[in-house]
């Protein structure tokens, strides 16, 4: 293998890379809108650390 075929496997290996990268993201995107379509607003709450609010006591003046 010379040089040249060397790059041109190195350029056709990016492009492919690039394809199947775009295609994910493309993928994910359909997903996360069917998603959206099929469930309640319940189930799509963001994860996370939950805090409880912190309480006020009453002032007596």
């Amino acid at each position: 293998m010379n040089f040249t075929q060397l790059l041109q496997v190195i350029a056709l290996t990016a492009l492919v890379t690039l394809g199947l990268a775009l295609l994910v993201v493309r993928l994910r995107a359909v997903l996360r809108g069917w998603l959206h379509r099929r469930l309640s607003p319940r189930y799509l709450k963001p994860l996370g650390v939950r805090h409880r609010a912190a309480r006020q006591e009453p002032r007596n003046d």
